[in-house]
């Protein structure tokens, strides 16, 4: 019976050919489409999930209840670490890595030296770390090693970037040309997704020796870099080891622990989601993708619905001639759910084929590695797949099934079949609406997606960060930085040049407490931070409300406010603040003020301008600012590398701008963006598909109607409006429905940022206004094929 139900539904298939092609493309784009979704949810969901033991591990991070509100900390002091394993009976095991910006790593020697500058890929960690994390190792490794001075362990990338072998232990690193690190293990490359995986780990009893500082018994030594990690005894609830911290508050931070400080055990499943704490995602972002994906499949299956019930009138006969000859509502429907079945999987065999060439612009996009086509035979993922399937066919065949199954025989012999009786054609045009309202609210949603992210790469920052150029300093050789200055000044291209820890707008967290004119109590605000020398005003260009920039000279320390910083103190005349002095309780010094700046913004348009102190502290500095002038940038870019070879010659030149910094901040929204924007154009391609199922449907219907108009005298432009109205009408009850619910959710999401686009009646109605002219030109063909009939055909069809 199988065999002939395949060989029945192969032939069909064949007959009506355009509509198999049409099935298939709709249900391929949609399989593809929520395919392609559930592996970027799966990766992200499973972040971090390998790791043994994964619900027992919590990283420790603070909340620190200020004045003025809640700053959230996931890093914490090295101390903490220390105090965890040895103080908590509830605490198995303590880890602390400390996460690097800039490093170099070189190796060999004179000629053969291979030199190359890490990004945020090399770390300090302790041997508490290493056991905590699922490390794959490749041959022997000294696991005491960690414990030890100038050690480390490198992944099998590094290896082979240095060495061009993994047989590396014994062999010597390189760090920053200033000390020997002797590689003791190598890591398999890892391939799961986590956020914390590195090229390089350094010992942590290195850094003690190289910056032998307080900084590991100091609890309020904190760095937004370092990272605690814990694993709970079995048994042990996190808030038992929290009011334990709580507990000795006092003994780690003083008389004012229990005021400002609460520490918290983040579950190691909620790093990768909680933005508070640097997340990289937030699960509300996941939750939209799947929507999405779900309302592509839900679009598809519409399509077909459309398609089939289109079709079936034309086999009307076909289906009266199988019941006369004996063929029984149950053979007719498994019939057409075999017909159903095969077009499905040819449709996931076409979506199979539209996912291959995707995954590198896909991972390129997402900046991730989500799309690698090694996941899709995962079991996981072939079972979802398999599911789909059968949820397509299940929920796109079940309906024409028992419509087609259930006609009358004689009816069907003789065409004269009715679709007009309640839960036919109303339930068509029903579900049209609903692909209609999917198409309306995507095509709403990217376009203030797309809006929101032009205003932040738009937006005035309060500086002008165009043509600046942020060269990385090497931590050697600080005594050669004035000399590349003064070289760099030299070429016509450059217009100015200033030392900093980073650009205005950054992720540098550095801050504190002051106070203002000797007044008796420390400000209830927190002032930001920002190292720099006398000429980043001037390279920036940061206007100046009152007063001059500072004087770089060490002996006397000058400082200069920002105009948020003005406001704190309700002060309404910079003039005022010039000549008053300020303590600052980050860096301990005590200078007045010589001048006060417009406000910029510290860190992405995501948060509220903050109050700032800018000043000079050569120590910190980790970057020179160069701004050029408009010209060739390739030229400029020759000329520096020119100085640097000349200042520098066993150093990495390494260079970023800095716009394309600050466009890093909204990484994750220009990804959503990305993938949204895409899958609206799917969602757009499947919809055209429907309505043009549902013209094709409409005409069937109504060749006769047409052809007794026509006779009677209707134009052309008569008969097209017979058709237009019917989606004018949908089209309006679809923005009707969609308009509000698209309108309450973008403007939730934007709610998240504290400078945003505000909607207005433009936006909430322009997913309506796209979809006219596209459900035009979708229909346009048919209605225009069916208003040029020759009416005689018609009444003959009819």
């Amino acid at each position: 019976m199988l065999q002939n139900y395949l060989r029945v539904a192969a032939r069909n298939l064949r007959l009506y050919l355009s509509n198999t092609i049409l099935n298939m493309l709709g249900l391929g784009l949609g399989i593809a489409g929520a395919m392609l979704i559930f592996l970027f949810l799966r990766y992200h969901i499973s972040t971090d999930r390998h790791q043994p033991a994964a619900d027992q591990l919590y990283r420790v991070v603070l909340d620190l209840h200020l004045d003025e509100g809640m700053e959230h900390e996931p890093g914490s002091a090295y101390a903490m670490a220390s105090a965890l394993s040895k103080d908590y009976s509830g605490v198995e095991k303590a880890g602390f890595v400390r996460r690097l910006p800039v490093v170099t790593l070189s190796s060999g020697s004179g000629v053969a030296t291979r030199r190359f500058m890490e990004k945020e890929n090399v770390a300090y960690a302790d041997a508490g770390y290493m056991e905590l994390f699922a490390f794959r190792w490749l041959g022997h490794h000294a696991a005491a090693s960690m414990e030890e001075p100038f050690t480390v362990v490198v992944s099998r990338k590094l290896a082979m970037k240095h060495f061009g072998t993994v047989e590396v232990a014994g062999r010597i690193l390189r760090l920053d040309n200033a000390h020997d690190l002797k590689i003791t293990g190598v890591l398999a490359d890892e391939s799961r997704p986590t956020d914390f995986a590195f090229d390089a780990y350094i010992s942590l009893p290195t850094l003690k020796i190289t910056e032998p500082t307080t900084w590991t018994t100091d609890f309020s030594w904190i760095s937004s870099r370092n990272f605690t990690f814990v694993k709970l005894r079995p048994g042990t609830a996190p808030g038992i080891v929290e009011r334990l911290i709580a507990r000795n508050g006092k003994k780690y931070y003083g008389e004012h622990a229990d005021k400002y400080y609460h520490h918290h055990l983040q579950p190691l499943s909620d790093i990768h989601f909680n933005e508070n704490y640097g997340g990289k995602i937030r699960r509300s972002m996941l939750w939209i993708l799947g929507g999405v994906g779900g309302f592509l499949l839900v679009i598809a299956g519409i399509n077909f619905i459309n398609m089939a019930t289109a079709q079936a009138a034309g086999r009307s006969r076909e289906i009266g001639v199988r019941k006369v000859l004996g063929s029984t509502r149950q053979q007719l429907f498994w019939q057409f759910m075999v017909e159903t079945a095969l077009l499905t999987c040819l449709a996931g065999l076409l979506a199979l084929l539209i996912i291959l060439p995707l995954p590198a612009v896909l991972n390129s996009w997402t900046q991730t590695n989500a799309f690698l086509l090694s996941r899709l035979p995962k079991p996981d993922v072939m079972l979802f797949g398999l599911a789909i399937l059968a949820m397509v066919v299940l929920l796109a065949g079940f309906y024409p099934a028992v419509i087609v199954s259930g006609f009358n025989p004689v009816a069907a012999l003789k065409g004269r079949l009715s679709f007009g009786r309640p839960g036919g054609f109303g339930l068509r045009r029903s579900l049209v609406v609903v692909q209609l309202i999917i198409a309306q609210t995507m095509i709403t949603g990217t376009v203030i997606l797309v809006m929101q992210l032009q205003f932040f790469r738009n937006a005035d920052l309060g500086f002008d960060q165009k043509a600046v150029i942020k060269v990385t300093l090497p931590v050697q050789g600080t005594g050669k930085r004035e000399s590349f200055k003064n070289d760099i000044l030299q070429y016509p291209e450059v217009r100015s040049a200033a030392f900093q820890y980073d650009a205005p707008t950054s992720d540098m967290g550095f801050g504190g407490s002051v106070r203002f004119d000797n007044r008796a109590d420390w400000e209830k605000f927190v002032v930001r931070i920002r190292f720099a020398d006398a000429d980043y005003l001037k390279t920036y260009q940061i206007p100046l409300l009152a007063g001059r920039s500072f004087s770089d000279r060490d002996s006397v320390r000058e400082f200069i406010v920002n105009e948020e910083f003005m406001k704190k103190l309700g002060i309404r005349d910079p003039a005022y603040l010039l000549g008053r002095s300020v303590e600052d309780g980050f860096s301990g010094n005590k200078s007045r003020i010589v001048g006060v700046v417009k406000s910029f913004h510290l860190k992405s348009l995501q948060e509220g301008i903050e109050p700032c102190i800018i000043y000079a502290q050569p120590e910190q500095y980790r970057e020179i600012a160069v701004r050029l002038n408009p010209g060739n940038i390739s030229t400029a870019l020759s000329h520096l590398r020119n100085a640097w070879q000349a200042s520098y010659p066993d150093e990495v030149f390494n260079y970023e701008f800095a716009d394309q910094k600050i466009a890093s901040f909204y990484a994750k929204e220009a990804q959503l963006t990305s993938l949204i924007r895409a899958f609206a154009w799917v969602a757009i391609a499947i919809c055209c598909l429907g309505l043009y199922g549902m013209v094709s449907f409409m005409v069937t219907q109504k060749t006769r109607e047409i052809g007794v108009r026509k006779v009677l005298g209707a134009g052309v432009d008569s008969i097209l409006v017979l058709f237009g109205k019917e989606f004018m009408l949908m089209i309006l009850i679809a923005f009707a429905v969609s308009a509000p619910l698209t309108w309450l959710a973008m403007n939730s999401w934007l709610s998240h940022f504290a400078y945003r686009i505000h909607l207005n009646v433009w936006l909430a109605v322009s997913g309506g206004l796209l979809i006219i002219p596209v459900t035009a030109l979708t229909i346009g063909y048919k209605a225009v094929s069916a208003a040029l009939m020759n009416p005689v055909k018609s009444l003959s069809n009819g």
